[in-house]
């Protein structure tokens, strides 16, 4: 993630929001396996987690 801030000079806060949603489009690719699946899908509820106060 450094050297791609580095060379892109797009910082972590303006990905950030865009992973979710990567994550979820790469779903749907062919080939995945379902290690990385899992990955995906934990990935994804974790940034969508909101906790209630």
């Amino acid at each position: 993630m450094e050297e791609y801030e580095k060379l892109s000079g797009i910082g972590y806060a303006d990905i950030e929001p865009w992973i979710a949603p990567v994550a979820a489009r790469k779903l749907i690719a062919d080939a995945i396996s379902e290690a990385e699946k899992t990955m995906l899908v934990d990935e994804i509820r974790r940034r969508l987690h909101t906790p209630f106060s």
